[in-house]
């Protein structure tokens, strides 16, 4: 029991100490970026201020796996060189319990990080960038030629996307249900005030049989014009979705026969994220229990950490691959997983057994 409070009692402060340096460094260089839009509009410093502060739960759920693996290769390392390692093999613990009590304690720190993290980080980060955003009357998406969304026997062109309350540039076309076109219109504007579409500057075309018939409104109200939902799914980052949300983009794509597979992947990179946490860290493993001599650890821990970021680097591009070669979601996020697991046990077995020259 000693061992298990040990180890942790090291792993945590190493893992402390690395996700204090290194969000401390992602705020600084946040704040800096975000200068460049100081004075813009109605973005001031107290608003910049706001936006850098609100985005600390993303910045720490970012770099986690980076101090998991930089806080428990430095803390491992200093244990190493000082021989506490060879002192617990002559207690009778062997290397293998040793690794084992590290990684288990690093994936229920992960599992129990990434849970809080689900639900504080789309908070925050969707309110910082509201604030930023309407302070910049910026726009989500801006396209000339549109982004194109499907909504039942609709297809929707915005050109401009200010949030899922607020667009321009609007083109509708409507389907009956022999897939007959016999609705055209066109919005130059629309916001969605108390639970209604408020349209402006309306343009429509009537197609029934060949009669056709063109009107013009100043504006309108309605119940129906796009789901925010589809908007929400278009424009929201990653970052900025739960896993309920994510969960809730798939079966409301699936409901509507439309393409769920990004939305796919996103769910499996979350739900992944403990054990790819836990593989990173087993990838550096080999260069701290190797038969190795003490002067060639520091080599070591550096190559050790190059190599997991290396994991997280591909198991980040591989996914992304897999849609294109359209791969599940499921087999395109586990497939990296398998195969750096079989490779961290290949080095951990070669150096435990003949170590680097």
């Amino acid at each position: 029991m000693i061992i298990y409070k040990y180890l942790f009692h090291r792993f945590i402060i190493g893992l402390i100490v690395s996700l204090a340096v290194l969000v401390s460094i992602e705020i600084f260089f946040s704040f800096t970026a975000e200068l460049k839009h100081l004075n813009t509009g109605n973005y001031n410093i107290l608003l910049l201020t706001k936006y850098v502060i609100l985005n600390i739960p993303g910045s720490m759920e970012i770099m986690f796996p980076y101090a998991v693996l930089i806080g428990s290769m430095l803390s491992l390392g200093a244990m190493s060189s000082d021989m506490e390692f060879v002192s617990m093999q002559s207690a009778g613990i062997s290397i293998s319990k040793i690794i084992t009590i590290i990684l288990i304690q690093a994936f229920l720190l992960s599992s129990i990080f990434y849970y809080a993290t689900d639900s504080l980080v789309p908070k925050y980060s969707n309110k910082a960038e509201m604030k930023k955003n309407f302070a910049l009357n910026k726009k989500l998406i801006f396209n000339k030629n549109g982004v194109w969304f499907k909504d039942k026997n609709t297809f929707i062109k915005i050109t401009e996307i200010y949030s899922d309350t607020k667009l321009s540039n609007i083109m509708i076309y409507s389907y009956d249900d022999n897939n007959s076109l016999y609705l055209i219109k066109g919005i130059n504007y629309a916001e969605f005030i108390d639970n209604k579409w408020h349209l402006k500057g309306i343009n429509e075309t009537v197609i029934n049989n060949s009669l056709i018939t063109k009107k013009s409104y100043k504006e309108e109200y309605t119940d129906i014009l796009i789901d925010r939902k589809l908007i929400k799914i278009k424009t929201h980052k990653p970052s900025s979705l739960s896993l309920a949300n994510v969960n809730q983009n798939i079966s409301y794509l699936m409901k509507n026969n439309l393409d769920a597979n990004l939305q796919k992947k996103i769910y499996w990179e979350k739900i992944f994220m403990p054990l790819s946490t836990v593989v990173m860290l087993f990838l550096s493993m080999p260069f701290i229990f190797g038969k190795h001599r003490s002067a060639n650890i520091s080599k070591r821990l550096v190559l050790g950490l190059f190599i997991g970021i290396g994991f997280f680097i591909i198991t980040s591009i591989l996914p992304n691959l897999g849609m294109v070669f359209g791969i599940l979601p499921f087999i395109s996020v586990l497939l990296p997983h398998i195969l750096f697991i079989a490779l961290g046990k290949y080095l951990l077995e070669y150096q435990l057994r003949d170590g680097i020259g």
